[in-house]
């Protein structure tokens, strides 16, 4: 379309370069090239990309386990508190007799009753098992299991020694008054060097308990080096945390 000069007041036609023509030097949809080059973008160093970070953290990870156990393999000792104390491969032979308790299978032998073979099979059976299981609980050491009773079956307990130091028994706080009770339902008890861990049936504040009111779960002696425990015990004797803690210094005392 023509368009009228301001100068000259002609009529003057209309060019493409007025609106910037592909081509022309007004075109203005034709990149400019800058004053001065753009710096080049610095490299993104390797410790700020997560995929480096990720294999840094695996690599310094598995040069500290392999650290911890080198150490442990070439002996070095656990923390305090951190296991079942220092250990040994020293024999552990029970007692043939303790007491008025012989070995399970003399006490069947004797009895001669009906089914007895096949219940000192069953006992042989579990003392061996529970000798394994009770030396691999320690680490391997040295350990012995095996059940006793009376000549007449009545009453049977099971003796466990292992070459190791065990903590000693623990058991809940209880408040017998807020309960209303002369005792509370569970109790550790002392008997010399023994400790007896211990469940109490209920007996109401002002009553006195009843003997059999105690039952014994287990006693133990322990020191580093050597634990004794009596457990398992059936009868009247589990009545008497005191009867028991005797079997154990017993034992103890033709172990330690």
């Amino acid at each position: 379309m023509p368009y009228r000069s301001l100068t000259t007041g002609t009529m003057m036609p209309m060019t493409t370069e007025d609106f910037g023509a592909p081509g022309s030097t007004a075109d203005t949809d034709q990149p400019h090239s800058p004053a001065h080059p753009a710096p080049p973008v610095a490299a993104r160093a390797l410790w700020t990309r997560p995929w480096a970070v990720g294999l840094a953290g695996l690599v310094i990870g598995a040069a500290a386990v392999g650290v911890a156990w080198l150490s442990l393999a070439d002996g070095a000792s656990s923390p305090a508190g951190g296991g079942p104390g220092r250990t040994s491969t020293a024999e552990l032979p029970l007692p043939t007799t303790l007491g008025k308790f012989v070995g399970f299978q003399e006490a069947v032998r004797r009895s001669a009753g009906r089914g007895a073979g096949q219940a000192s099979q069953r006992t042989v059976k579990s003392d061996e098992e529970s000798t394994k299981s009770l030396s691999a609980a320690y680490g391997g050491t040295a350990a012995a299991v095996r059940t006793y009773a009376q000549a007449d079956l009545t009453t049977t307990i099971v003796v466990t020694a292992v070459r190791g130091w065990t903590p000693a028994p623990f058991a809940v706080y209880e408040d017998p008054s807020a309960l209303g009770v002369v005792r509370p339902l569970h109790e550790v008890r002392a008997v010399g060097e023994v400790s007896c861990a211990i469940v109490n049936q209920v007996t109401p504040t002002g009553q006195t308990p009843r003997p059999d009111s105690v039952n014994v779960d287990y006693c133990q002696r322990t020191r580093d080096g050597l634990t004794v425990t009596v457990r398992n015990v059936s009868g009247d004797l589990r009545n008497s945390p005191e009867q028991i803690a005797a079997l154990v210094d017993d034992v103890w005392s033709d172990l330690a």
